[in-house]
């Protein structure tokens, strides 16, 4: 009785190393759905929209501005990325503006 009993603990403990290891190891194996990335260009950072694995929005510089700056942080991209996001989600153009950039307070002066 006492050896099922063993069994039956070190399968439990197995699963839910398993199931730890599995959810909580940092890196992400498949994203599924809509979802953000940030990616990093040469002079800062930029973001790409997917859905599954095929890309729907690829900006590499801050939108909506005049000339080619980058974002200067992971933060900043993943902050605009998530509004164009959410824009694609209600059916809107995934369009940004300067007033909406100021909003999110997103630097855009060189």
């Amino acid at each position: 009785m006492k050896t099922k009993k063993t069994y039956f603990f070190l399968t439990a403990l197995a699963v839910i190393l398993v199931y730890i290891a599995f959810n909580y190891s940092g890196a992400k194996l498949y994203t599924k759905g809509l979802h953000t990335e940030v990616l990093q260009v040469d002079e800062g950072y930029g973001y790409k929209i997917l859905y599954d694995d095929k890309i729907l929005v690829k900006q590499d510089f801050i939108p909506a501005i005049q000339g080619k700056k980058s974002f200067e942080s992971e933060k900043e991209a993943m902050l605009v990325g998530n509004v164009v996001l959410r824009k694609i989600e209600k059916g809107e153009d995934p369009y940004i503006s300067v007033l909406e950039l100021k909003v999110l307070k997103i630097n855009i002066l060189d």
